[in-house]
């Protein structure tokens, strides 16, 4: 019988720009990742992934980051201190992603349409499929 997916663990990808946070998630032990889209990054963040983190009982948050960029780097160390704030009573593990060329993968899938949310929801979708990967092997 199917596992109600609402009690399953899952892993929240999230991919994080300066104007939105693109999100996806998969459920443990599952090779299906599943988009979220995107959220508004602005004064209700941490509050509207605190639901989706409670919505999809997200256990691990894997977030990616460029190998190269110093500036987006402590952006991303910025964000993941608040983000901590709404975490620190729950055992969620937070695991960074060194993302590499994901975008150039993503525009390669969703080349035959305009360039749009699609391309920054596919690379939040790879970013957590390299983790997965990573976890089998």
């Amino acid at each position: 019988m199917f596992q109600n997916h609402r009690k399953q663990k899952s892993a929240l990808g999230i991919d994080r720009w300066s104007k939105y946070i693109w999100l996806a998630y998969v459920l443990d032990k599952s090779e299906v990742i599943l988009p979220i889209w995107y959220l508004l990054n602005d004064q209700m963040i941490y509050f509207n992934i605190s639901d989706i983190i409670n919505r999809h009982n997200v256990n691990r948050i894997i977030i990616w980051r460029p190998a190269r960029q110093k500036d987006i780097q402590e952006k991303i160390q910025k964000f993941i201190k608040n983000l901590n704030f709404i975490i620190e009573n729950m055992e969620i593990e937070i695991e960074l992603v060194e993302e590499d060329y994901t975008s150039v993968q993503s525009w390669e899938i969703v080349s035959n349409f305009k360039k749009n949310s699609a391309e920054d929801t596919i690379s939040a979708m790879l970013i957590l499929g390299r983790r997965q990967k990573k976890i089998k092997n």
